[in-house]
């Protein structure tokens, strides 16, 4: 059986934004949970700040890293609740103000219990912008300096996705974050964007450069961004 992702070397600065993209199964989520250490590489190693993340305790490490899914985890509890997860001591003004700054005050400042309102198993009373909103307010209570975006607005419509993006990018200031995206216009930001392909990195630069370099990701873009002639 053939490793999920191989020969892969690359190194991200703090504050950097770096896009990971490529065909489904070409290895990104893989590389982010080895990140996490949902397992471990089986050569080589993962180093932050020049520390390699095994010889770091799994709830340190985890502490320090935000993740952001397609499909939200809130568990049927509160609000305040599920928001607490990211940081049991925050107080109700501080969850106020991350919510503020995740776009989700709109939502929460409805009639009904406020932060005190139920939002059902996998947050089912609430849409699927709105449950994003909250995983972001929940990463901003974190504050974790590394975070990671895994397809975060792949699964709303155009006008939520304006909203989800305007908090993503107050989330990610000052963090170093990785994005995993199939929607290209989602990275067109990046520091770096990083192109798997069958668990290999096969290009890496600006999304310019990499447009301009006529490969992998120009003909993803192509196919994206082009319409067919009528």
């Amino acid at each position: 059986k053939s490793p999920a992702v191989e020969d892969l070397t690359f190194k991200a600065e703090p504050g950097e934004t770096i896009a990971l993209v490529g065909a489904t199964g070409a290895g990104k989520s893989t590389a982010m949970a080895l990140l996490y250490r949902v397992y471990d590489p089986q050569s080589g190693k993962i180093s932050i700040d020049g520390r390699d993340i095994r010889d770091v305790k799994l709830t340190s490490l985890r502490r320090n890293i935000g993740v952001i899914f397609q499909e939200p985890l809130l568990f049927n509890r509160s609000i305040a609740e599920n928001l607490r997860v990211g940081n049991p001591d925050a107080t109700d003004a501080e969850i106020l103000e991350a919510c503020n700054r995740a776009e989700a005050l709109d939502f929460i400042e409805r009639p009904g219990d406020g932060l005190n309102s139920t939002v059902g198993e996998r947050g089912r009373m609430l849409s699927g912008g709105e449950r994003q909103r909250l995983s972001i307010a929940r990463a901003l209570l974190k504050d974790p300096p590394i975070l990671i975006l895994d397809e975060a607005t792949s699964a709303l419509d155009a006008a939520t996705e304006a909203k989800v993006t305007a908090a993503l990018n107050e989330v990610m200031r000052g963090r170093t974050t990785f994005v995993i995206a199939h929607r290209l216009a989602t990275v067109r930001n990046a520091t770096r964007i990083l192109v798997f392909d069958r668990g290999r990195i096969v290009e890496s630069g600006s999304f310019d450069a990499l447009v301009a370099k006529r490969g992998v990701f120009a003909k993803l873009a192509e196919a994206q961004f082009m319409t067919p002639a009528s």
